[in-house]
């Protein structure tokens, strides 16, 4: 079973940035309570979507060629919770190419509120058709890609 934990990309500029969408709805089965405190998506599962969500920059940087495989996280934090029925819009920039692979970081919101934020991702670059069929990838993404307009003033 694949966990697919972006719903939506919203903007993407290759080598640069990725922007996108998460939501809790109140039937998903992951949700967890603890110790009495509301149901809400697991910080495991809130991360691997921060990932999933880089990894699509990865992938679309390089025209489907190269997935990133996760070597290291220097510093994840988690500064609140999301709730069923949220949205957590997720923003990934790639903080450097380096030799060894792709830098990335970025930071989750929900209303305008960080819940989560990382840094010093490193995604080593793997040709992504020995673990993916690249042809699926770009149906999901014509799928899941709907770009906001920007408004000029």
């Amino acid at each position: 079973m694949k966990f697919r934990l972006v719903d939506k990309i919203v903007a993407w500029s290759p080598y640069q940035s990725i922007s996108g969408i998460k939501a809790v709805s109140f039937e998903e089965y992951c949700l967890k309570e603890s110790f009495g405190d509301e149901p809400r998506l697991p910080e495991t599962l809130l991360l691997e979507s921060f990932l999933q969500l880089g990894n699509w920059l990865i992938l679309l940087s390089s025209d489907f060629r190269e997935t990133g495989m996760v070597v290291r996280i220097s510093e994840v934090r988690f500064h609140g919770f999301l709730l069923p029925g949220r949205q957590l819009r997720m923003e990934v920039t790639l903080a450097r190419r380096r030799e060894d692979g792709y830098e990335l970081s970025g930071e989750g919101r929900v209303d305008g509120r960080t819940i989560i934020s990382g840094l010093g991702c490193l995604a080593v670059p793997v040709p992504a058709a020995e673990l993916v069929d690249p042809d699926n990838l770009r149906v999901l993404f014509s799928e899941i890609y709907e770009p906001e307009e920007t408004v000029t003033a």
